[in-house]
């Protein structure tokens, strides 16, 4: 059974999203009404996920995100929102959610995005040599960097620059094994993404592609190049 931290202040939409997790027999669902009081009841509850509005009294998703990643870097957060553009994308990507959900959603949408993260998170941490040859990436350069497909760090020297998150990693891996190759859009989103709404992971993309430059920018030979509508570049030298 997952413990599941459901956070919506909406009270009939919250009764109608719980009332179908709990059809599933696969969650075991504790609501709260904003973020202060799903603070208050995250140390008591321990969930193995947050599921979270964005926009509510008290103390936003953000917020909320913030608090509870600052105390846990391993349970799942997922942040559901109407606002898609990349700037309200990139806010939650920073503080290291796993993934958004557009609103509105029903509990089955909810119920396969958990299930394709679980899946994901548990196959990397039960056989990181998988997710290692996979990617063909275990501590190899990256112009002036070196990249840890495996820890998913990127560092100059023996000073790490920056942590990534699981997606900013394999989005790394798999353009550098694709290296001055246009990689189709529609292959990446298929390879990181297991979602029914496509245009919503391809603005999430977007802003993962402009983290990525910001990672790389102390070595101007490295580009991501977009070609819209076509697919990425990184190109080194």
């Amino acid at each position: 059974m997952i413990k599941l931290l459901f956070v919506e202040d909406d009270d009939t939409y919250a009764y109608a999203v719980q009332g179908g997790l709990e059809l599933l027999e696969s969650y075991d669902v504790r609501w709260a009404k904003n973020g202060k009081e799903a603070l208050d009841m995250y140390g008591t509850f321990c969930p193995d996920v947050v599921v979270s509005d964005v926009e509510m009294p008290e103390m936003n998703g953000y917020d909320l995100a913030r608090a509870i990643r600052a105390k846990d870097e391993n349970v799942v957060i997922l942040l559901a929102t109407g606002l898609t553009s990349p700037k309200d994308l990139h806010k939650g990507y920073e503080l290291d959610i796993d993934e958004y959900v557009k609103k509105p959603y029903i509990a089955d949408e909810l119920h396969l995005r958990i299930q394709a993260i679980l899946k994901r998170t548990r196959k990397a941490a039960a056989t990181p040599e998988y997710a290692a040859e996979k990617y063909k990436t275990n501590a190899q350069p990256v112009g002036e960097y070196t990249f840890d497909a495996e820890v998913h760090t990127l560092s100059i020297g023996n000073c790490i620059t920056q942590k990534l998150t699981p997606l900013e990693a394999q989005l790394l891996a798999f353009l550098l094994e694709n290296r001055d190759c246009l990689v189709p859009r529609a292959d990446i989103l298929q390879r990181l993404w297991a979602t029914e709404k496509p245009e919503f992971s391809s603005r999430s993309l977007d802003v993962f592609v402009s983290k990525l430059r910001k990672y790389l920018s102390k070595d101007s030979s490295i580009k991501i190049v977009n070609k819209r509508g076509r697919g990425l570049r990184l190109v080194i030298g």
